[in-house]
């Protein structure tokens, strides 16, 4: 058995270092806070995180999923998976003291004024692991941000406490049934195979587009 996920980590967007030119993020919250035995926490998530550097927007955009593969120095592969989401909050200081995506800026330049607008701060929610469940990190991370974007009942504490304390086989072809403790039902298939990850995809498929 191994843990489904080994960290869970919150990065924003760094205000205090947004003057010095790009932006840039920094981690708000990780849980566990102190490393595991064996299984050390990857370094330098809030760089990965936002691929094309960290901005502020004029729009709030649609929240987007990406997984990379890390590997550590001895050759371990640390799967990440990132969903950022964009926050409304007032930019009291005007935009002309970060970098914003957009052309609005040069109107604001135009009229010598710096009038307070809304804009619109990337976060991104981080899952690690060990384990290659892409579409269940996905689906983990949806519903964590859905309880805390809809400001829901349940306590996210709480289903990050429940997801990282879930303990899955490592192969053999077996299902798990677990819970968030949202009222949600996950279902994880294990590999027949470490080596061959579970894909729902049809093998099939890949040959017909390979052709001769």
């Amino acid at each position: 058995m191994a843990r489904l996920a080994d960290y869970f980590i919150v990065v924003g967007y760094d205000h205090e270092k947004a003057g010095s030119g790009e932006g840039c993020g920094r981690i708000v919250q990780r849980f566990p806070e102190a490393d595991w035995d064996g299984t050390a926490f990857p370094q330098g998530v809030e760089m990965f995180c936002q691929p094309a550097g960290w901005r502020l927007a004029r729009e709030r955009r649609q929240p987007t999923f990406f997984t990379v593969a890390l590997t550590d120095i001895d050759s371990n592969r640390h799967y990440c998976s990132c969903l950022t989401f964009y926050e409304a909050e007032v930019n009291l200081q005007g935009s002309k003291t970060a970098e914003l995506d957009g052309d609005e800026e040069e109107e604001e330049e135009g009229n010598g004024l710096i009038h307070p607008a809304e804009v619109f701060t990337p976060k991104s929610l981080i899952l690690v692991s060990r384990l290659d469940f892409p579409e269940i990190f996905r689906g983990c991370l949806g519903l964590i941000y859905t309880v805390y974007i809809d400001s829901l009942s349940f306590s996210p504490e709480t289903l990050v406490a429940n997801l990282l304390t879930c303990l899955v086989p490592l192969s053999g072809g077996s299902q798990k049934l677990f819970s968030l403790g949202a009222g949600d039902r996950q279902l994880i298939q294990t590999p027949l195979n470490n080596n061959l990850p579970v894909t729902g995809k049809s093998v099939a498929l890949l040959f017909q587009q390979l052709e001769i």
